[in-house]
């Protein structure tokens, strides 16, 4: 295997976001007039996608209305307190020292106007060659069609990429779409093929798949 392509996820990967997720989802809620959630129900929940933590919280019965909080979220209507994303020591080193030898890639659940709202995002928009968010796919992760639509788009089939992530959803995305996963977590994950807690390992574990 040549290895062509390292595909990021974002939140729990190249974003600390749990902090400004969990406030940005309590402030929309409740200017929703909905249940916020408290800090351990959203811990179960922070891999979900906007749509999905809004369905469940809201636990209205109407699409009208659950598509209404979407839009006030999604076009920021609640502001998104960047302030509290942090990015993980080394991520910026590690992608600046990977792009040198691999095309970079994101797929992630967000909306697509939330990946580079952040200056620190910014600065790295112009080594990812391919960014496919909540937007651009019906189904989401852990169904395998995002990172199809990014290998599609790279013209680079699923054995010559790895997909970095951080949780069961982006392991399953993965492996279903014949990817290598490498799950960034202190937690072990025994069907990955690698896992490690510090960005810096990463162009390490990277070069020996190739």
């Amino acid at each position: 295997m040549t290895l062509k392509a390292v595909i990021f996820d974002v939140d729990g990967v190249l974003l600390d976001s749990f902090e400004a997720n969990l406030k940005f989802f309590q402030d929309l809620l409740k200017k929703a007039n909905c249940k916020q959630p408290t800090r351990e129900e959203y811990s179960k929940m922070m891999h979900m996608s906007m749509m999905s933590v809004i369905k469940y919280f809201s636990k209205s019965k109407s699409d009208e209305e659950i598509q209404r909080i979407f839009d006030m979220g999604r076009f920021r209507e609640v502001k998104y307190p960047i302030h509290l994303l942090k990015m993980p020591k080394d991520a910026k080193k590690t992608i600046h020292e990977l792009n040198k030898q691999y095309i970079l890639g994101i797929v992630s659940s967000r909306v697509k106007q939330s990946i580079f709202e952040t200056p620190a995002m910014m600065k790295l928009k112009d080594y990812f060659k391919v960014v496919v968010t909540y937007e651009d796919t019906i189904n989401h992760k852990p169904h395998p069609d995002p990172l199809f639509l990014a290998l599609k788009q790279l013209k680079i089939k699923p054995q010559d990429s790895v997909y970095i992530g951080d949780t069961e959803n982006d392991l399953q995305a993965a492996k279903a779409a014949g990817m290598k996963i490498i799950i960034y977590s202190k937690d072990n994950f025994p069907h990955a093929d690698a896992c490690t807690s510090s960005f810096a390992d990463i162009i390490d574990i990277v070069s020996k798949m190739d």
